[in-house]
This record gives structure tokens, sequence and C-alpha cells, in this order.
């Protein structure tokens, strides 16, 4: 069997009047696994900024990237005192195309493929308000694209061409998303990942 790779790009774009902004997308490749963090800090500018700086520190310097629910955790105790953001944690295995999802907020993670699929985003801003984060799972399949993005980008958008999605580099296809359905006076970003 062919081993299967994990094709990733990504965009971030502050909001209008800004040159920084809270949004954050982290992507960091494992022996066997790829790990994704979407962070929009509230508000905008240099403070959010600054706030983002500080969960990124914390995101890169946590050991086990696998275990995202105790990450999360560690993000929302961090931030007790803080601005408060929402966040997306993700993992996804290269062999198995298994995916790991936690987000808090109203971020999406959304599957787009020949079974397309909305992962649960549980309610709440990591630093003030915490349901019990749970663990969300799907399996990709060959040729699917995962997107995670932000608020900043419409939650349900559809695309005129689909097709050309699983296609395009995938920088480009963050950046398109961002683009076309981004919020102009709010921070946007997005990760995409293809299951090759």
């Amino acid at each position: 069997m062919t081993p299967r790779k994990l094709d990733t790009g990504s965009f971030v774009r502050t909001a209008t009047g800004h040159f920084v902004g809270g949004d954050l997308a982290i992507v960091r490749s494992h022996d066997d696994y790829l790990f994704l963090a979407l962070v929009d800090v509230l508000g905008h500018g240099p403070q959010a900024y600054s706030t983002a700086l500080e969960l990124e520190e914390v995101i890169l310097g946590w050991k086990d990237k696998f275990d995202i629910l105790a990450l999360m955790k560690a993000l929302h105790n961090h931030q007790k005192q803080g601005r408060g953001a929402v966040i997306s944690l993700c993992t996804i295995e290269s062999d198995s195309g298994d995916v790991r999802y936690v987000g808090i907020g109203n971020a999406t993670c959304r599957m787009m493929g020949e079974h397309p699929h909305h992962m649960l985003t549980r309610e709440g801003v990591v630093g003030h308000t915490l349901r019990t984060p749970t663990l969300e799972r799907m399996t990709l399949d060959q040729h699917d694209i995962l997107l995670l993005y932000s608020d900043g980008v419409s939650s349900h958008f559809e695309l005129a061409e689909p097709c050309q999605l699983f296609f395009e580099p995938l920088n480009s296809v963050a950046r398109r998303v961002v683009e076309q359905f981004g919020r102009d006076h709010d921070d946007a970003s997005c990760i995409a990942v293809r299951y090759a």
C-alpha cells in the first residue's frame, strides 16, 4: 500500500486598519501525525496579538501534542486572567487518516470530500467559560480536505467551484477561503489539509 501524506497550507489576515491581530495558525509535523492549532484571541490589534504570542508559546512548548484535551485545559488555565480566546486543536494520523479534534468557541472544523462533515465545536471561551471539552473523531478518505477556520470567516460558505480545492496548492486554498468569505472587520484565519 502506498503511504499517504498530509499536505498543508495556512493563511492569516488581520482586521482592516490593524497591522497585527489575535488570530494564529500553527501546523507541526510529527513522525506519524500532524498537529494543528487555530487560535482566535478576543478583540483585535496589538493587545490581541500579544496574547496570541503567549498562547503560541504555551502550545509550542507542550511536550505531548497528541494529548489535545490536556493541552486545551492548560490553555484555559493560562488565560484565566487574560483576554480569552477561541481555540481549535486537531491531530491527524498520517497512516490511517484518523482525526482527533477539540474546539471551544465559534471556530469551524469542516471536512470536504465525498462525505462532507462538520466537527462539533463546544460553546465557550478559553480562559473564561469552558465546559468539559470532548474529543471528536472522524477519518479522512483519500483526497479529502480538512478546513479549520476562525469566526472571521463565514461558517457555512459554499464555493462556486469546490472541485478546485482538490487540486490547488493548499496555501492558495486557505488564502481563498479567507479572502472570499472573511469579514473585513475581523481577524480571519484558515488551515487547509489534504489527505493525499
